[in-house]
């Protein structure tokens, strides 16, 4: 039985399985909706509102990378600022071509190896994924009178609720247990004393900022497809929405699952399924608009790095 558990998972994967298995997520939702309801939803989309959610994004970069940094300091690596956002940059572009925890995380570890010991990197890579978690599952524990007023007509959907409460808070444990605490032992008293709130709430501060910006865009894509009454509601949902995506197994970065739970999550507050759907493709179309460039800075690297070896 193990055997076979292993190699489901050697076979789940790889990337050419992951992207059948998003187009057919995607295929299974587009054979649900009015597919000219949603190309009509997007040809009608602000092109001023898309160049905002792009800045937005930008600005959330910078925040997850001085977030970044600022753990690492504290862990005493030395690297300059600049070098955590262009490192920042480079993992969301490559995290666009598979799961972002396994792709994005080994990015980051592998482009700062040289300026900081392993414990360091690790560590400092686990508080900041604890960081965005922890504080993304309060604020969805914060709205949860929100969202059980917004889904009073569906049980089952405050059912699901719940679940992605016990899901996310399950997950957070296994990052801080698994993947964490080995490597923090060793270097026990500093890592409580930066995941203790009293002593360190910079980096929870600005991932509060982060999940805010995030819940932003989407609010956003949804005044720029002339759905202005439902911003509002949609933003509020924007971190259940987010807490969803991160609590379900990635494919092919976050596409496919990100479309489906915005089409179960949004629809029921108001909106269409067509219109959710719009919505996070608009949000999901303009992250990978913003993240291009890291690939641009990656192919630098890898010059940089093969004009050093002839050398």
């Amino acid at each position: 039985m193990k055997q076979v558990l292993l190699k489901s998972g050697t076979w789940l994967n790889r990337r050419s399985v992951r992207f059948v298995l998003m187009l057919t997520v995607f295929a299974f939702i587009f054979a649900k909706i009015d597919r000219s309801a949603l190309m009509a939803h997007l040809s009608r989309f602000d092109p001023t509102m898309g160049a905002a959610i792009v800045g937005v994004f930008l600005l959330s970069i910078a925040t997850f990378a001085l977030r970044w940094w600022r753990i690492c300091r504290a862990l005493g690596v030395q690297a300059p600022f600049k070098d955590f956002i262009r490192v920042l940059w480079v993992s969301q572009s490559v995290s666009e071509c598979g799961p972002p925890l396994v792709v994005g995380e080994l990015a980051r570890f592998q482009l700062m190896r040289g300026s900081a010991e392993n414990w360091q990197l690790i560590v400092g890579q686990a508080v900041d994924r604890f960081s965005g978690k922890i504080v993304l599952l309060l604020i969805a524990l914060g709205l949860t009178p929100v969202y059980l007023r917004l889904y009073s007509e569906f049980p089952a959907l405050q059912i699901v609720l719940f679940a992605l409460m016990l899901l996310s808070l399950a997950s957070v444990a296994v990052v801080v247990f698994r993947r964490f605490w080995p490597m923090a032992q060793s270097h026990t008293r500093i890592v409580l004393a930066l995941c203790n709130p009293l002593r360190s709430p910079g980096h929870y501060g600005l991932s509060l900022l982060i999940q805010l910006l995030l819940a932003a865009n989407f609010a956003l894509a949804a005044a720029g497809l002339g759905l202005s009454g439902n911003a509002l509601t949609v933003f509020m949902l924007g971190p259940l929405l987010l807490l969803g995506v991160s609590s379900l197994p990635a494919l092919v970065s976050d596409w496919g699952k990100r479309e489906a739970a915005a089409v179960f999550l949004l629809a029921p507050a108001g909106l269409t399924p067509e219109q959710s759907l719009a919505v996070s493709l608009i949000f999901g179309a303009l992250h990978l608009l913003t993240a291009l460039p890291g690939a641009l800075l990656l192919l630098s690297v890898r010059r940089r790095e093969a004009v050093s070896v002839r050398e």
